[in-house]
């Protein structure tokens, strides 16, 4: 650690003074620790020394995943970008990359219950001056290892497959194969080569290695069944070796979220390097029942609308610095800027974020994507209190602290004085176009998740949203200030089938009667001091104990939201804006990226102005 702190290899890079190294040298190593397996203890002998996880914390991590599947029946397959583990007794291809031309496949393995781990110092490393000094040191000299190529390893455990491709590396070619001629642990090393690689092994590595000429050379009364499995086998790593050539970032798979965005927009945190392509979309068809809930006639039309269609746009610079990007075409012929933010990690604890933001509030507004929720349209509360999808300018910072996620924003204050109404806040978003920001506010949210499928967490908005308007009232021109405070806390539980979600949210919000005066609003029509509502949604996989890819999932949702809880003295609160609604529906989806929903909806209001509605929703995200 000491060392890693001497080459700053956790910031910008420096290259230590020979005092300096000295002295990082002479608190670090083995040597300078005294370790107790019996009581789980390890001893320091010198001040100043501490452990640094970067050659085991992939594999510990791996190794506790891995468990926490095999206790619960799972199978898959765990890639934390560098390693991987395989769970389960199904072969999994894994091609490995060229040391030089990481986009170029070497060579091919077969992996089941094993992990498959490489170190290169190709692709992190500290730039000083000009120079280029990689990450991985030589606690013998204190300095960084030459770059020269890089060694796999694959082991039944992964926290042995990564300390041992981390040490082997730094012992060099050589050293780590005569290491390695009589051990049970796989070894494929890369040496750079003019302007090639000579690639060499050890035995142990041929147990993960395919032999498709099996097949060829099977006589003709071979099983069928296992001629089957060896062409399955084939086909998957002609597959991955394609993948690499394509370019592995491009192509990574929309299957878990990052920092509380959805599995496609989280695509771009994944890749190692480069562009990051992802999307999703969905078509709604809406059925209107022919009367409202007090009898009278509806004039409400049946509606089928391409809903939206989005491009994730992003590129990966390297590990700390990445571009995030969503363009979203509404209704087939309207088109919006999302978001677009630039990111740099200073560390796992924080970092910096600016450009155009999503406002960090509530469940729906970060976590969009159709297919991740239930219902086939997002909760009322989340679009008139928490106006969602609510972007604008501003930066900040994000990180996350053993359990506990954050993120706080600076942004543009909403644009309330001349867009809030009684119907809500929705009208106020400047969604980042020529955004007036003579008022600015300030934006957090915590979240906690450290229990496995839960999450639980709020958020606080506060700033000005007068923007500078003035109205002339019988003293004078008085300008608005119209301070906005949102608040919602939340909760949610995705995991053994269960689909658990609940939000309260509400507002409050200055100089209504003002607002009032400058927009002409009379009567019910008025702006609302104080905005409330929430909902609680639950649903559950009822083909979860079956042998199926396919999940179908039942579900129930409860809202409420009253937007003019409290109007100002002289104004009313119109009763058509205190509403309720229960969708009764199912999801269904045959593979995770694809959902199509189905609810029966019926809507309330004090006013008996409530229209039932069937909705189906065709939904995917990439």
């Amino acid at each position: 650690g000491a060392l890693v702190d001497a080459w700053d290899l956790r910031g910008e890079g420096r290259v230590p003074s020979p005092a300096e190294l000295e002295a990082a040298l002479a608190r670090s190593g083995w040597s300078r620790l005294t370790v107790d397996p019996s009581a789980g203890t390890a001893t320091r002998a010198a001040d100043g020394l501490w452990l640094d996880a970067g050659a085991f914390g992939k594999g510990l991590a791996l190794r506790d995943a891995a468990s926490e599947l095999r206790a619960r029946g799972a199978t898959g397959v765990l890639n934390f970008g560098g390693q991987l583990v395989a769970v389960g007794p199904a072969p999994f291809p894994v091609a490995v990359a060229d040391a030089r031309e990481r986009g170029t496949p070497v060579a091919a393995l077969l992996v089941a219950d094993a992990s498959v781990a490489t170190t290169s110092p190709s692709e992190r490393y500290v730039e000083v001056d000009g120079e280029r000094y990689g990450h991985i040191l030589d606690p013998r000299t204190g300095r960084p290892v030459e770059a020269w190529g890089s060694v796999t390893v694959v082991a039944e455990d992964p926290l042995v497959a990564d300390l041992l491709s981390t040490a082997l590396y730094v012992m060099g070619p050589e050293a780590a194969l005569a290491w390695s001629a009589e051990r049970p642990y796989g070894v494929l090393i890369q040496e750079l080569a003019g302007e090639g690689v000579e690639i060499r092994t050890n035995a142990a590595l041929s147990k993960w290695l395919p032999a498709p000429e099996t097949a060829a050379a099977a006589p003709a009364a071979q099983d069928t069944t296992e001629l089957a499995r060896l062409k399955r086998q084939v086909e998957a790593i002609t597959r991955e070796l394609e993948r690499m050539r394509l370019g592995g970032d491009v192509v990574t798979e929309a299957d878990t979220s990052v920092l509380g965005f959805g599995p496609a927009a989280s695509k771009v945190y994944k890749v190692d390097r480069g562009v990051s392509i992802g999307g999703y979309g969905e078509v709604l068809y809406r059925w209107f029942e022919d009367e409202l809930e007090s009898g009278e006639a509806s004039e409400a039309r049946n509606t089928w609308d391409a809903l939206r269609a989005i491009v994730y746009f992003g590129y990966k610079f390297n590990d700390k610095v990445l571009f995030n990007s969503e363009i979203e075409i509404e209704h087939a012929n309207e088109a919006f800027l999302e978001f677009a933010y630039l990111d740099y990690r200073i560390s796992d604890a924080i970092g910096l974020r600016g450009g155009l933001l999503l406002s960090p509030m509530g469940l729906v507004n970060e976590l969009h994507e159709p297919p991740v929720f239930l219902g086939t349209t997002r909760p009322m509360v989340e679009q008139s209190v928490i106006p969602t999808t609510w972007r604008e300018n501003g930066f900040g910072v994000f990180g996350g602290l053993g359990d506990f996620s954050y993120r706080a924003y600076v942004m543009n204050g909403l644009n309330g004085a001349g867009e809030f109404d009684g119907g809500g806040l929705r009208g106020g978003r400047q969604k980042g176009s020529k955004a007036l920001a003579e008022d600015v506010a300030g934006v957090v949210r915590v979240d906690y998740e450290g229990v496995l499928g839960l999450l639980l967490g709020g958020s606080v908005y506060y700033g000005g949203s007068g923007q500078g308007a003035t109205v002339t009232t019988a003293t004078g021109d008085e300008e608005i200030q119209a301070n906005t405070l949102i608040w919602e806390g939340h909760a949610s539980y995705q995991a053994r089938g269960l689909d658990l979600r609940a939000l309260v949210a509400g507002a409050t919000v200055d100089d209504a009667v003002l607002i009032n005066e400058l927009q002409g609003l009379t009567g019910g029509q008025s702006v609302g001091e104080r905005l409330g509502g929430g909902y609680a949604h639950a649903g559950y996989d009822v083909l979860r104990t079956l042998d199926t890819t396919h999940q179908l999932l039942p579900y129930v949702r409860y809202e409420w939201m009253n937007t003019q809880m409290e109007v100002p003295t002289g104004y009313e609160a119109d009763p058509a804006n205190d509403r309720t609604a229960v969708l009764l529906g199912a999801m269904w989806k045959p593979v995770p990226q694809v959902a199509v929903k189905g609810d029966y909806q019926i809507h309330s209001t004090e006013a008996e102005t409530g229209r039932n509605a069937f909705a189906l929703v065709l939904s995917y995200l990439f």
